[in-house]
C-alpha cells in the first residue's frame, strides 16, 4: 500500500496542534536553543506553520542535542538527551501517525511505549504465564541497547513498512542528529520522542523470532524475559535468543543475563516475582500480592514511570 500521503497526515495542522499540546503539557525543559515551552507557546500557531513549511521545502534541520547522564538503578550511568521544543513537536506529530501504522504489525508480547499498553499489562502477562506452568525464566539484558542499535538496520526495518520519502528523510535526520561522531554507525538518542518507536521496530525482530520458535516472551522496550516450562527450555531459549540478537548486531550483557525461576525469584522493571507472589514499593511501602494478578490494586499503586 502506497504511503506517499503519509507526510500530509503528519503535517496536518490538527495533528501538529495535538503534538504541540502534548509537549506543552509535559512542561519539559528547553533544548539547546534555550527556547522554553512558555516562550514557544507565545507564537505557537506561527511556529507550526513555519515548521510545516520547512519540512515540505526540505529546509528543516534538527537542532543539536543536549546530552546529560543520570545514575542507573543497577549501577553506572544512563546517557540521555533533550530536544528543542520544535524538534519535540515534530517528533511527536510523526509518532502520532507512525504509532497507528506499526500497531498493526507489533506482537502482543511487546508492552513498552505502545498506545494502550503499560507495565501493568506486562506484569499481568508474567503472572498468567506463571500460572500456566511456565516457571523457569531467561532474565535477559541487552548490552547498551539504545547505544548499540545499528543505524543501517533501523532504516532497513522502517523501510519495510514506511515508503514516504519525506518521512524517511526525517528519520535519517534524527538518527544523524543523535550521532556523537560523524562516522558513528550505531546508537539512537535515548530520550528523543521517536527513539522508543525505533527501538520497538528493531526489537520486533526479536519478538517475532522468539514467538515463532514457540517461546513466551514479555518485552518492555529493551527489558525482556522469556518464560519456560523447564530448565532445558530456558537454556535453549538463551541460545536461540543469542542467535537472534547476533543477527541484529546486538549481544547479551553477560553480568545481567541469567537463567532463574519463580522459586529463586527475579525482578522486572521494579516488580519482584517470587514463587506465587509479586511485590513492589509504593510511597515507601512494600506491596505484596499472592496468587492471580490484581488489576485494580496495581492500577492505583503500581511503580511509576512506566505508563502507556
Amino acid at each position: 500500500m502506497s504511503q506517499k500521503r503519509l507526510i500530509r497526515q503528519i503535517l496536518d495542522l490538527d495533528n501538529l496542534t495535538a503534538a504541540w499540546n502534548k509537549v506543552r503539557r509535559a512542561k519539559s525543559a528547553a533544548g539547546s536553543d534555550e527556547v522554553s515551552v512558555k516562550r514557544w507557546g507565545r507564537t505557537w500557531e506561527e511556529r507550526l506553520v513555519n515548521l510545516r513549511r520547512a519540512v515540505m521545502a526540505n529546509t528543516y534541520k534538527p537542532a543539536p542535542l543536549e546530552r546529560f547522564t543520570i545514575p542507573k538503578r543497577s549501577g553506572g550511568l544512563r546517557r540521555l538527551t533533550n530536544l528543542t521544543v520544535t524538534d519535540k513537536v515534530l517528533q511527536r506529530a510523526t509518532l502520532n501517525v507512525l504509532d497507528d501504522i506499526f500497531e498493526g504489525i507489533f506482537l502482543d508480547c511487546s508492552y513498552g511505549y505502545r498506545p494502550g499498553k503499560s507495565l501493568q499489562d506486562a506484569v499481568a502477562a508474567i503472572v498468567a504465564h506463571r500460572d500456566a506452568g511456565l516457571t523457569y525464566v531467561l532474565d535477559a539484558d541487552i548490552d547498551e541497547c539504545f547505544d548499540s542499535l545499528d543505524l543501517g538496520l533501523i532504516i532497513e526495518f522502517v523501510q519495510e513498512t514506511i515508503d514516504d520519502p519525506i518521512v524517511l528523510r526525517l528519520i535519517k535526520l534524527w538518527l544523524n542528529q543523535g550521532k556523537r561522531r560523524p562516522d558513528d554507525t550505531r546508537g539512537v538518542p535515548q530520550g528523543a520522542i521517536i527513539s522508543s518507536l525505533l527501538c520497538n521496530v528493531y526489537l520486533h525482530r526479536l519478538d517475532r523470532g522468539m514467538v515463532g520458535r514457540g517461546y513466551a516472551i514479555v518485552r518492555y522496550a529493551d527489558d525482556w524475559i522469556v518464560l519456560c516450562a523447564g530448565p532445558a527450555e530456558a537454556r535453549r531459549a538463551r541460545r536461540d535468543a543469542g542467535r537472534i540478537l547476533a543477527d541484529l548486531k546486538l549481544r547479551f550483557e553477560p553480568s545481567k543475563t541469567r537463567l532463574t525461576s519463580f522459586d529463586r525469584g527475579f525482578e522486572f522493571l521494579g516488580v519482584t516475582f517470587y514463587r506465587r507472589t509479586y511485590s513492589y514499593h509504593y510511597e515507601n511501602k512494600r506491596i505484596e500480592v499472592e496468587g492471580p494478578f490484581d488489576d485494580w490494586l496495581f492500577s492505583r499503586t503500581g511503580p511509576e514511570g512506566y505508563g502507556d
